[in-house]
């Protein structure tokens, strides 16, 4: 392409120059004659006195277009019998020469071969536009379609093997009530045959005697006389334990109770099912909802910093927001990084460690200078929490299967362990990291959408908490962590619209701060103030954000 967006047409054997028809180097054009010329009769064109006013031009696709003997000729609708050969740039409409004296006098008039160029060059900047600006961005959401649709992926088959899982559960179990049945008709069917066989026994003990009895009559007196036959209860034999049990099996309805309650456990998304009854919580817990507001950007992570304040920050926003508890912004720091934040962490210095979504892990000092303290790519950076060695503990993920929790030295030059878990059979119980908190000496992790698993200073598992315990409509989806001054743990649930508020050991205490009782729905980011004990909870999507009083 040249500047002008017409692509040169380089010379050809088989086109003759219209002077001295030739076929070598036809390289221009003249609009007025107009006719192809090789480089000779171009300059001898030039310096000829008849043709000096003649304007010749490079010959292009668009010069021949235009003014070539190929040029489509378009005619005027209201003079079909002329061509168009202006525009008139007030009407905005294409005149022939009859127009231009009818209609247009006095109107801004251009050639409509300037007309065409102004378009070409206008068509040929959308052109570039569509691969400069477009297509990145196209290109970032087919990048995010990507692993959304490996996230579900993961989730489907998560679900598919629980279900496996659930069913293969399931039918040990139901085999197991089975074989005891069996079981249990074959002992009675035992002791009914041994029942019967003393029966038949005493039959024939009874039908020797009478034999017995019948010779000695026929002996003598004397015989009859010494002769002290067993007891007659001796002979009824005794058959311990033994009563008529009524043995039914009618597995239908039961099998359909026990598949419901199982099955009934492992949610996807939009499944529904029949509603289960609801455990009975305890009630020492009372929820008291403080403060309600809307937040600059949505709440996808919070950290306390005392004073009752609390930093905001959305995935999708570069800026965090410091907000007090009547809802009022007090500072907000600029971080950049791709499309925003993911998570945040307070040193003991008072610097603010940042997860960014472009793979950096930033560092914010006390005066707002940002500076880039970790590169984490491949892997994406999400959670992170600061422990009180002061490693920087950091969330990694990517498309792949080597999700893990890396531990970095305190100024971040160093990686000073990578926390894997496995469980008894060797499989990685950190899959899809996503928020991390130090619990005393313990890690405890949330598996984005899954579970959380509390790890030692060694990467043994201590416990991993799946929801089932809260029994709720909806399966567990973990999505904020922090830690309180008892040192329990408080969980938001997205789907459920709650909390889990669980101990040290990954027991559940009680589901509270729950959508009747805040009025807010997707909980998501969370933290807690130490010095107050309130609990700070919003979503991600509607930028609501609810304080609330829950231990006394």
């Amino acid at each position: 392409m040249s500047d002008n967006g017409a692509s040169s047409i380089p010379p050809q054997t088989f086109v003759e120059c219209g002077i001295c028809k030739g076929n070598a180097n036809i390289s221009w054009f003249c609009k007025n004659c107009p006719t192809s010329l090789c480089d000779a009769c171009a300059t001898t064109h030039r310096k000829e006195k008849q043709f000096k006013s003649h304007t010749i031009v490079e010959r292009t696709y668009t010069v021949l277009r235009l003014f070539g003997p190929a040029k489509i000729a378009e005619q005027c609708e209201v003079h079909p019998e002329k061509d168009i050969s202006s525009y008139c740039n007030k009407c905005d409409v294409p005149c022939c020469i009859s127009c231009l004296v009818q209609n247009h006098q006095r109107h801004e008039i251009s050639t409509i071969e300037d007309k065409y160029l102004d378009a070409e060059k206008r068509l040929n900047v959308y052109y570039k536009q569509l691969d400069t600006d477009v297509r990145p961005t196209l290109d970032k959401m087919e990048d995010q379609a990507r692993e959304d649709v490996k996230e579900d992926k993961f989730t489907v088959e998560k679900v598919i093997n629980d279900i496996n899982e659930y069913r293969k559960d399931f039918i040990q179990t139901f085999n197991r009530s089975c074989d005891d049945l069996i079981t249990k008709v074959n002992q009675i069917s035992k002791k009914s045959t041994e029942a019967f066989g003393g029966i038949e026994k005493s039959n024939k003990m009874i039908e020797s005697l009478k034999k017995e009895i019948e010779e000695k009559i026929e002996r003598g007196k004397l015989d009859i006389i010494k002769y002290q036959p067993p007891k007659l209860d001796s002979l009824i034999p005794t058959i311990k334990g033994h009563k008529q049990v009524d043995i039914s099996f009618e597995p239908s309805m039961k099998l359909l109770e026990v598949m419901k309650e199982s099955v009934g456990e492992i949610k996807f998304r939009e499944i529904e099912r029949e509603e289960m009854d609801r455990p009975k919580m305890l009630r020492s817990i009372h929820v008291e909802k403080l403060h309600s507001f809307v937040s600059e950007i949505g709440v996808t992570s919070m950290t306390t910093v005392g004073n009752n304040m609390a930093w905001v920050m959305y995935f999708r926003s570069p800026t965090m927001y410091l907000y007090n508890d009547e809802g009022k912004v007090v500072r907000s720091v600029t971080v950049g990084g791709g499309e925003g934040i993911n998570d945040m962490a307070i040193t003991e210095s008072g610097e603010m460690i940042v997860t960014c979504t472009d793979k950096k892990v930033r560092c914010v000092s006390e005066s707002g200078k940002v500076s880039t303290m970790i590169d984490t790519a491949p892997f994406g950076c999400y959670g992170v929490c600061v422990t009180d060695k002061q490693e920087i503990i950091v969330c990694m993920r990517d498309q792949g299967d080597e999700n893990h929790v890396a531990v970095y030295s305190s100024d971040g030059r160093s990686k000073v362990r990578e926390i894997r878990s496995r469980d008894g059979q060797g499989k990685h119980l950190i899959t899809h990291p996503y928020r991390v908190v130090q619990n005393g000496q313990d890690l405890c992790v949330v598996n984005r959408g899954s579970n959380v698993v509390c790890v030692d200073e060694r990467d043994n598992v201590r416990w991993v908490y799946d929801g089932k315990q809260a029994k709720l409509e909806k399966s567990f989806h973990p999505l904020g962590i922090c830690v309180d001054k008892n040192n329990n743990l408080l969980v938001t649930d997205f789907r459920n619209h709650c909390i889990h508020y669980i101990d040290r050991e990954g027991g559940l205490i009680q589901v509270i701060l729950t959508w009747e009782q805040t009025g807010l729905r997707d909980h998501w980011g969370i933290c807690v103030d130490d010095v107050t004990g309130h609990v700070w909870v919003g979503n991600g999507y509607n930028k609501k954000l609810v304080i609330a009083k829950y231990l006394k």
